[in-house]
C-alpha cells in the first residue's frame, strides 16, 4: 500500500471507531435509565406500596392514605387525611435527573416538595414544607412492608445535608384496605 492510501485508512477508522464510542456514549445512559415513574416502582420493588391503607393510633386518632396511578405509567396520586392534616400530592418520574419527585399542598394551601427513593428495601420520601410561620419543616417518611396487607412509616427529621435523625419521632402501623365493589345507581 502506499503512504496516502494508508493515511486515508487510517482517517477512516479513526473516523468509525470515535462515531461508534461516541455513539454507544450517548445511548448507553439512556438505555440504562427507567423510562417512566412504572420502570422504576417496579425495579425497586416498591409496587407493594400502590393502595389504600388506613390505621389507627392506640388513642384512637384515626389516619388513612391512598397511592394510586393517576396518569398510566407517568404518576401516582397520593392522598393522606388524618391527625387534623389533609393533604394531596402528586408523585413523577423527573427523567432528565433520574428522581423521583413529590410536589402536594395540605388544606392550609402550604405547599411542599420532596423526592422518594428506594433504601434497603424501603421507600423513603424525604419532603420539606413551609411551617405556620414560613419556617421549613424537614420530614422523611420511611415505609416498609410488614406483610401483605401491614406496612409502616416511619417519620424521622433530616438535616440540610439530607442525613436522617437516627431514630424516628414516631411510628404509624397501615392495614390493607379492601377495594369496595362500585355501587349501583
Amino acid at each position: 500500500m502506499n503512504k496516502s492510501t494508508t493515511t486515508g485508512l487510517k482517517r477512516n477508522m479513526t473516523r468509525i471507531f470515535l462515531a461508534a464510542a461516541i455513539g454507544l456514549s450517548i445511548w448507553t445512559p439512556r438505555a440504562a435509565a427507567q423510562d417512566t415513574l412504572a420502570d422504576v416502582v417496579q425495579q425497586t420493588g416498591c409496587n407493594w406500596l400502590i393502595g389504600k391503607w388506613a390505621g389507627e393510633t392506640p388513642d384512637g386518632d384515626k389516619y388513612e392514605i391512598e397511592y394510586k396511578w393517576a396518569l398510566k405509567n407517568h404518576v401516582i396520586s397520593m392522598h393522606f387525611k388524618g391527625f387534623n392534616i389533609e393533604y394531596h400530592g402528586i408523585i413523577f418520574f423527573k427523567a432528565d435527573d433520574e428522581e423521583v419527585i413529590q410536589i402536594g399542598v395540605d388544606q392550609n394551601g402550604r405547599n411542599g416538595k420532596g423526592t422518594w427513593m428506594a433504601e434497603n428495601g424501603k421507600a423513603v420520601w424525604k419532603n420539606e414544607h413551609p411551617g405556620e410561620y414560613g419556617e421549613v419543616t424537614r420530614m422523611a417518611f420511611v415505609y416498609s412492608k410488614t406483610d401483605a396487607q401491614t406496612m409502616k412509616a416511619e417519620i424521622h427529621s433530616f438535616d440540610e445535608y439530607g442525613e436522617l435523625s437516627e431514630e424516628p419521632g414516631f411510628t404509624l402501623e397501615y392495614k390493607r384496605q379492601e377495594k369496595q365493589a362500585a355501587k349501583k345507581q
